[in-house]
């Protein structure tokens, strides 16, 4: 397929004008993937929303998996095209009210990062959104790539959004019809990027980056040098997940909300803000009626495809579906 360049044409411009990847582009999936026995809990294993490996090539012996109905999440590995899952690790406390509504997941130099949606139930009034309003932070021995036990959380990113002019209009709004809802992270290069599913602003949605170990300072106001940015995935398109890849930030996009919007992944240059459609999804029949979700690199080599798992919201395990997708 041609290779569309957004910055040849906007240059250095914030708001992207670059559409969803054209149709006749769509990717088939390809190989077939199991999960060995099944992730715990039933309304945690048809609510996966997002997963991280500490390496973007085999082996894959530490990966971390989350779900947006429990408050806790499951470490699990990968053998060949087999899912092993692992231990949980409990996020907040067995009984605390409530849950994280954990959306996204990702690893950066020593650290796993879990984040909550920070944004309130679809159409339920009487569901508290306080619970989501957190991100947490898990450390890993990069010798060994073994994660702690422990977790740190920090609600610092409830203000941040809340005082955007980009952002802070939709804050702590029912997601139909726009409000704000994170639903993916990535970290690298010292930065947190969170990707929100909602609001879609005239074919716009958001990205806000900020320091990320100033998010888990104890410096009680340190600044985090917070920037939002907007990225062109088309009409009731929101992120569904991101993933850290070399030279930029892959985004999974989808609906908003309920509306026919197909799967795409786009390449976007968190340094120059440019943004390449690379292709749209190819869904099996069965999973027509599901969101995609998870967007997980397991290859990041120059010169070859992405090796992409995706995983959906609905089905047992989330039926991992493997991508090759053009760079």
């Amino acid at each position: 397929m041609p290779t569309l360049h957004c910055a040849a044409v906007l240059g250095a411009l914030t708001a992207l004008t670059c559409g969803a990847a054209n149709a006749a582009d769509k990717i088939p999936p390809v190989g077939e993937w199991t999960v060995s026995g099944h992730f715990e809990g039933k309304k945690a294993q048809e609510n996966l929303s997002g997963a991280a490996c500490t390496t973007k090539a085999p082996p894959f012996n530490w990966c971390l998996i989350v779900n947006d109905e429990e408050n806790y999440a499951q470490f699990f590995s990968i053998s060949g095209t087999t899912i092993e899952p692992g231990k949980l690790i409990q996020l907040r406390a067995k009984d605390s009210a409530g849950d994280p509504d954990g959306e996204g997941a990702a690893y950066d130099e020593g650290f796993f990062y879990v984040t909550g949606s920070h944004g309130r139930a679809r159409n339920n009034p009487n569901k508290s959104s306080v619970p989501s309003y957190v991100v947490f932070r898990i450390p890993v021995d990069k010798a060994t790539g073994k994660p702690a036990e422990t977790v740190e959380p920090s609600t610092r990113l409830h203000d941040v959004i809340h005082d955007s002019k980009d952002l802070g209009p939709y804050f702590n709004a029912f997601l139909d019809p726009n409000g704000a809802n994170i639903e993916g992270i990535a970290v690298k290069g010292g930065r947190m990027y969170v990707g929100f599913r909602g609001p879609s602003v005239d074919g716009n949605a958001f990205i806000l980056s900020v320091d990320a170990s100033k998010v888990f300072s104890e410096e009680k106001h340190a600044d985090l040098g917070a920037k939002v940015q907007n990225v062109k995935l088309g009409k009731d398109a929101g992120i569904r997940d991101m993933a850290a890849v070399e030279g930029g930030i892959l985004l999974l996009s989808g609906p908003v909300t309920k509306q026919d919007v197909t799967p795409a992944i786009f390449f976007w240059n968190e340094q120059t803000g440019d943004l390449r459609p690379l292709a749209e999804l190819e869904i099996p029949q069965d999973l027509k009626e599901h969101k995609a979700e998870t967007l997980l690199v397991l290859r990041d080599e120059k010169d070859k495809p992405f090796r992409a798992l995706v995983m959906f919201d609905g089905p047992p395990n989330g039926r991992p579906t493997e991508y090759e997708v053009p760079r």
